[in-house]
């Protein structure tokens, strides 16, 4: 199973996360981007997310609600970048009740050959213990399920077409 590598660095800010699909750059960017793509694959065991708002391009808006049993949770930001090479995005949780906890995003998908996508993405956070709460946040487990289901709509949108 391809498996996302989460680097956290001492004494930073920041985390980054790497993994590879088995696809074109266009259609893993395309999946990052469409809100019916985005609804199938940003999931997790045992909950499911409504796009409530995407408007992928610099300035643009999104907003997600995940919903699971008996919960709901949303999260939202605002894109500062929109290629298929580089996506800026700000990300925050709407469950803190203090502002300031804004996360800025950097996702890279780089064409590696062979029909396969490198996804780098690095997060900022503003203070060591944002970082350190979102990865004791269960944000792993989350990560790997979510990029596990991208796989999988990856390959099916391949599949249809042939």
């Amino acid at each position: 199973m391809n498996r996302a590598k989460i680097t956290v660095e001492p004494n930073q800010l920041s985390f980054k996360v790497e993994r590879t699909f088995n696809a074109p750059r266009d259609k893993v960017f395309l999946a990052m981007t469409e809100k019916d793509k985005l609804e199938r694959w940003w999931v997790g065991p045992g909950y499911t997310t409504r796009v409530e708002h995407l408007d992928a391009r610099e300035g643009g808006l999104w907003r997600f609600i995940q919903t699971g049993d008996g919960w709901e949770h949303g999260f939202h930001g605002y894109f500062h970048m929109v290629s298929p090479e580089m996506i800026i995005q700000t990300f925050e949780y709407d469950g803190l009740d203090e502002r300031g906890h804004v996360t800025l995003q950097k996702i890279e998908l780089m064409d590696i050959g062979d029909g396969k996508t490198k996804l780098i993405s690095t997060s900022v956070f503003l203070s060591a213990e944002d970082r350190d709460g979102m990865i004791h946040s269960g944000m792993e487990e989350g990560l790997q399920y979510s990029y596990s289901k991208l796989d999988e709509i990856l390959m099916q949108d391949t599949c249809q077409e042939e």
